[in-house]
């Protein structure tokens, strides 16, 4: 891990270039060769790089313990991923569908437009994407446990200071005998908090449609 993030720019860089290549073949294998299935394995590679690239800003902070411009940096990536990246990627899967069709000679698809949501039907839509990664990430936790079983460590637990044994050691015994599902669990868990943050907040502070104004 040294080595990484010695080069920790340069890694950036490189999680950048595989998160377009891994987007854009997910969307040609699937659309441009037909091949569904075949296009889930990027979309895989997809959702492991996004994890890998919060791996790297967490360890960096670790290492430094200073919160510098490339946590910075990373967050954004998060937060965009969060706040926009659905309907750009369905902006993005739109225009691919239609430059395939024409590429082809086929006619232009049918493309249904999906209605822009805004109060509480945005609200709801939000939450209901957030208990769907809730679920994910509960399934994956029970995969751990069947895998590793839980370590020694969580007899242990104690609230008041479960936050400082979990994340202020570069290594953790919490919650399986695995280092590699322990990092991943506790970095997928940021990562899951930050969600419940932007998807519950527009139950607090719903999203406004936009009022067009009318020139007299």
């Amino acid at each position: 891990m040294d080595f990484i993030l010695d080069n920790k720019w340069a890694f950036l860089i490189v999680a950048e270039v595989i998160f377009w290549v891994s987007t854009l073949s997910f969307l040609i294998v699937r659309y441009w060769f037909n091949l569904k299935t075949l296009s889930i394995a990027f979309f895989v590679l997809f959702i492991v790089n996004d994890l890998w690239i919060a791996t790297m800003g967490y360890f960096d902070y670790m290492r430094t313990g200073e919160f510098s411009a490339y946590q910075i940096i990373i967050l954004i990536v998060i937060a965009y991923a969060f706040l926009y990246g659905k309907s750009d990627f369905q902006k993005l899967d739109h225009f691919i569908q239609r430059k395939v069709a024409k590429w082809r000679g086929l006619p232009e698809p049918t493309l249904t437009n999906i209605k822009p949501l805004y109060g509480t039907e945005h609200a709801k839509q939000e939450r209901r994407n957030f208990y769907g990664h809730l679920f994910i990430f509960s399934a994956v936790q029970v995969l751990f446990f069947f895998m590793f079983g839980l370590s020694d460590a969580v007899s242990s637990i104690q609230l008041d200071t479960l936050f400082e044994d979990w994340y202020d050691q570069k290594e953790t015994d919490l919650f399986y005998k695995n280092d590699t599902a322990n990092n991943v669990t506790r970095i997928w868990a940021l990562i899951l908090a930050i969600d419940f943050v932007f998807s519950m907040s527009y139950s607090i502070f719903p999203k406004k449609e936009k009022q067009l104004t009318r020139s007299a």
